[in-house]
Order: structure tokens, then sequence, then C-alpha cells
């Protein structure tokens, strides 16, 4: 049977390799627009987007810097490197947003499904130090460091280490439908 799912979705991979150019502002806007229209509980929006550009040197190497040494040696080559941060506490009256996390991955997916649809390459990431990000970026208490995100042009991949040559080659593999959708009762 044919798959019905939006190619930019199945065809979405975290890459490794990247070609370290620089990607226009208008490209950069497009995807912080597609992470805008998320949708939210309480339509609260409680993501925030802090980034660095490839145009910027000493900005992207200090975002860089935050990076975990593994990760950095394959997003230096990126056009853009993204720390999405979720805002912990309701404006609405001011109690723990619950669904802030969850809010804001749902717009992460939105930015790096738009960058698949302007054949960018996008790879999310966990490896970074949080304390970092609160620091380069200014956050006060109630913004929390959700993950670091690469974006850029794909790039070769025989320019990665061997190790990551592996990773990016290895069959692609997702978990059967029926250990992820199961019907209640």
């Amino acid at each position: 049977m044919e798959s019905k799912v939006l190619s930019h979705i199945s065809n979405r991979k975290s890459e490794l390799a990247f070609e370290p150019k620089i990607l226009p502002q208008a490209d950069i806007d497009t995807l912080f627009e597609a992470a805008r229209w998320a949708a939210s509980s309480y339509n609260e929006q409680p993501w925030r987007f802090y980034y660095a550009s490839r145009d910027n040197q000493q900005l992207f190497e200090k975002a860089l810097g935050v990076l975990a040494e593994g990760n950095q040696e394959w997003a230096k080559n990126a056009s853009l490197l993204i720390f999405s941060v979720a805002k912990t506490e309701l404006t609405l009256n001011g109690n723990s947003n619950g669904y802030a996390m969850h809010d804001t991955g749902m717009a992460t997916a939105n930015l790096m499904i738009q960058a698949e649809s302007l054949g960018l390459a996008s790879h999310p990431m966990g490896g970074f130090d949080r304390d970092k990000v609160k620091e380069i970026a200014g956050l006060t208490d109630g913004y929390k460091p959700v993950a670091a995100i690469a974006v850029g042009y794909k790039g070769d991949y025989n320019n990665l280490s061997d190790n990551n040559k592996k990773r990016v080659l290895a069959p692609r593999k997702r978990k059967d439908l029926g250990e992820i959708a199961l019907k209640i009762g």
C-alpha cells in the first residue's frame, strides 16, 4: 500500500553532513514562521527560538561551543544553530504549564518539516549544555532549554568521520505501527 504521509514528513531525517553555507534571512524567517503556527494549549505559544547564523561567525562559534563535543564535530558545518526554549509558566494565570515542552516540540517539528520542504537538512540534539544556553540567551527563571537544532544545506557524507559516516549510511529504522498506535481496551 502506498503511504499517504506527506513526503516532507517521511523524507525528513536527522542529517549529519552539512555544507557550510550562509542561509538567507528570508529562509530563516520562513522556518520560524512555520514554528509560529504550531498548536499550543491555551494558545500560549510557549516556545522561544534563540539562534546563531553562520553569517556572524563569532556568535555561531559561541553557539557551537554550547553543543556536546560529538555534536560539534558535524554541526560546525550547519548554516544555523537553534536552541528551542519553553516558557514553563502560563501567562494566563502564572501556573505551571504542563504542556510547554510538548508545545515547544510541536513548534520544532513544524520548523523541521518546513526545512525539509525548503530542501534543507535539520538535526535536533539533546547533547548540549543547558546552563550555557541560559547564559548566552540571557534566560530568566521560567524558561527551560529544550533542544538544539542544526539546520542547513545537505553536505557530502564523505567529509564525515568514519563513525558518523556509518551512522548516516545505516538503514533508517522506525518502530512498527503496532508498537506505537495501541487501541485502548
